[in-house]
């Protein structure tokens, strides 16, 4: 196909909806029920989800949010100090080689 007759493409209808009737009242009826028990099941998933992160929080303090509840459990107070220690390291590096390049 040319470029030329890209413009040119009238849409195809289809005449096997015309046929078509519409949604007696028990589907509506079933349709939204549906969309309802959705709605719900997401709700309630998204609320688990928040109880076991808050759950997570309030056990482990606010480094719950920064690693994966196992690696929590098995980080300790040094672990915290060398990571903050390194942490300040590269930061500081990054700082000098931005000074070095001016």
């Amino acid at each position: 196909m040319s470029d030329s007759n890209i413009g040119n493409i009238t849409p195809t209808i289809n005449d096997e909806s015309d046929d078509w009737q519409g949604m007696t009242l028990e589907q509506l009826r079933r349709a939204r029920a549906k969309a309802l028990v959705r709605r719900e099941v997401g709700r309630a998933t998204m609320q688990y989800g928040l109880d076991d992160l808050k759950a997570n929080v309030s056990n482990n303090g606010v480094r719950a949010l920064m690693f994966s509840p196992s690696t929590v459990s098995h980080l300790k107070t040094a672990d915290y100090v060398l990571l903050g220690f390194r942490l300040t390291r590269w930061l500081m590096g990054m700082r000098s080689n931005r000074r070095r390049r001016r």
